[in-house]
């Protein structure tokens, strides 16, 4: 009898991290020498990212990278039989206090992120926090890895998770619930002459104007949380108040503006542990944009 695909994901997470991290490190020999996982992108990205490095620094980068992103494939899985004692001693929250401070007063709030880190084991680590959270995600083409990966990020419990094409109905009904409203902010969208244009990691970058709209249609403070891998298998979340309510004195972009200096700076402070073999670049800036805040 063939086994089902999700028996074999949850088989894969129920090994020992030593074992799995014994795998990922063969992965990233694999992938940088002999079968070159989006190499051509990953390497594209860095080096217009970081234009001074050379190619021997490109190649040190890219192999960091590989290992940061087999380990958190390997760690994705494990999320299948983690426990919670050992998620609250491998994943820190820092100045959590911030949110907590908005929920005690009733006021919901944005928690915004990139991809960096380690967003799944962020997930459950929010799941064991004493706040509420909406997490917004992306459903994933593979429907059967998709319903894997809602399982896995639901196993805690005590996190709401929201469907992007579904969040802004729901995100309406729940509009009076003190929580936390979890979402990254990095992705490319798909009309680019109707997104928020920047210079980031020196070019020119699109990036989503949904995070501003919500903030300024329902006035929710927005957070920026910076995800850290401090050694394998260890993490911290650094909360950071980017922008508090009233916004009037803040220009129309101004908050993702914001958003992506953060992010910049952290990128910058730890290179491989950010998403490069996300196709983040694949649209030109148009001559003509469309966007109009009001």
């Amino acid at each position: 009898m063939k086994a089902s695909p999700l028996f074999l994901y949850k088989l894969i997470g129920r090994l020992p991290l030593p074992i799995l991290y014994g795998f990922a490190t063969f992965c990233t020999i694999l992938f940088y020498y002999l079968i070159p996982y989006r190499k051509k992108v990953i390497q594209g990205n860095m080096k217009k990212s970081f234009p001074t490095l050379s190619d021997k620094e490109l190649g040190k980068l890219t192999y960091r990278f590989y290992g940061y992103l087999t380990d958190q494939l390997v760690e994705f899985f494990k999320g299948v039989s983690i426990s919670k004692e050992e998620m609250l001693d491998r994943f820190e929250i820092k100045n959590e206090d911030i949110v907590t401070d908005f929920i005690k007063k009733g006021i919901p709030v944005i928690l915004v992120a990139g991809h960096q880190g380690n967003w799944e084991w962020a997930i459950h680590r929010l799941a064991l926090s004493k706040n509420p959270h909406d997490v917004i995600y992306q459903k994933l083409n593979n429907p059967t890895f998709n319903e894997f990966t809602k399982q896995v990020r639901a196993r805690f419990g005590h996190v709401v998770l929201l469907e992007k094409r579904e969040s802004v109905l729901l995100t309406r009904e729940r509009k009076d619930i003190p929580r936390v409203i979890c979402l990254a902010a990095d992705q490319a969208p798909q009309k680019p002459e109707s997104a928020y244009w920047t210079t980031f990691l020196h070019q020119d970058t699109a990036f989503f104007t949904g995070m501003e709209r919500f903030a300024r249609d329902y006035q929710y403070p927005v957070v920026f949380a910076e995800l850290i891998r401090k050694k394998r298998g260890k993490y911290t979340m650094t909360y950071e108040l980017l922008a508090n309510v009233p916004f009037d004195e803040l220009a129309p972009g101004e908050i993702i503006e914001r958003f992506a200096r953060r992010l910049e700076k952290s990128i910058n402070a730890y290179p491989e542990q950010y998403l490069w073999s996300h196709r983040r670049w694949k649209h030109t800036k148009p001559d003509k944009l469309s966007l109009k805040w009001s």
